[in-house]
């Protein structure tokens, strides 16, 4: 006689989804566990990240939850500002950070895409970075968080903008159009980018003079904030690397120094002057990564806020203790 667990095939039979709910639910020996799905205690979709850069709004959201540090990097086109993103990515993949490790990332797709071009698998005889296209003002952004490996392990979160030097161009020739890069209010470092490329070349003052308009527009516009550090940064400094016995060039970076110094005196300390070639091309004894390991130590230093500096309102109303500590406590940091 044939089982009622076999079929004629010799194969046993799978009881159906009902039959499994029904012996589940009715054994005597079992905490009687219930379909949660079917008495709608269940989501029937979870929404899981995208893995794409962040919008605006997606990255507001992820400052909710907990303190950020929001690196804006503004420059020219083809300046190197997402080189020196993906060269930071890549360096934790291959573990040459010294001091941290890495601890998540919620667009971690958005960050290899910008890499492939610089991989073999691309077919490129050499390395490149994908350029970020212009799509009109709003930004996007990457998300990186690290781990302290020494001490209490603390972690970090970072929002790094990856917008076309296109919108930087406008907000550089109009203050108007400043203001409205309202993510600029947000920045605890602003990287403005001096490509080393075009420093080793004639006409190079043009470049230090368009980098400076941009910082007078940002600063006249109000939209860079009091604490804000300001990092000049020469990037593909293995340019300059090459020849480094020509004692013009060093003599142009000193002069350049000087005239920022100058023309933003009120920055003060929070002025600094850093070099990078992430990616060296010109000087391939550079190591990969040259000078990026500088700048992610300071950024890591950089006190921690516990709240995202535009989502508090800007005036406060009320008699109530907790609308007085909410004015006492906010409203002369609300941007």
């Amino acid at each position: 006689m044939e089982s009622e667990h076999s079929t004629t095939s010799g194969h046993p039979k799978v009881p159906e989804k009902s039959q499994f709910v029904s012996q589940i639910t009715t054994s005597a020996d079992s905490s009687a566990p219930v379909d949660l799905l079917a008495e709608g205690k269940a989501p029937e979709f979870i929404n899981l990240p995208r893995g794409k850069e962040l919008t605006d709004v997606e990255a507001l959201e992820l400052a909710k939850s907990r303190p950020m540090q929001w690196i804006v990097l503004a420059g020219p086109i083809d300046s190197g500002k997402t080189t020196l993103l993906t060269s930071l990515y890549e360096l934790f993949q291959w573990k040459k950070v010294k001091g941290f490790a890495f601890a998540g990332s919620t667009t971690l797709p958005a960050f290899e895409e910008r890499c492939y071009l610089s991989r073999r698998d691309s077919g490129n005889v050499v390395p490149r970075t994908q350029r970020t296209l212009y799509k009109g003002p709003d930004p996007e952004y990457l998300h990186l968080r690290i781990r302290s490996t020494t001490g209490l392990r603390s972690v970090t979160d970072f929002l790094f903008t990856d917008v076309s030097g296109e919108l930087f161009e406008h907000a550089r020739d109009s203050v108007t159009e400043c203001k409205e890069m309202l993510f600029l209010k947000r920045a605890h470092h602003f990287l403005l980018f001096l490509d080393s490329a075009r420093g080793v070349q004639q006409g190079r003052w043009a470049m230090v003079d368009d980098c400076k308009a941009l910082l007078r527009s940002c600063m006249d516009s109000e939209m860079i904030w009091e604490d804000c550090v300001v990092n000049v940064l020469w990037s593909r400094f293995d340019y300059f690397m090459a020849k480094e016995a020509e004692d013009g060039h060093k003599q142009f970076r000193s002069e350049v120094e000087k005239e920022f110094r100058k023309t933003f005196a009120r920055l003060g300390p929070r002025l600094k002057f850093s070099e990078i070639a992430a990616r060296p091309l010109e000087k391939p004894d550079l190591h990969f990564g040259h000078g990026v390991q500088a700048l992610l130590d300071q950024w890591a230093a950089t006190p921690l806020e516990m709240k995202a500096r535009d989502l508090f309102p800007t005036s406060f109303s009320g008699t109530r203790e907790s609308e007085l500590f909410a004015a006492r406590h906010f409203s002369s940091n609300s941007q």
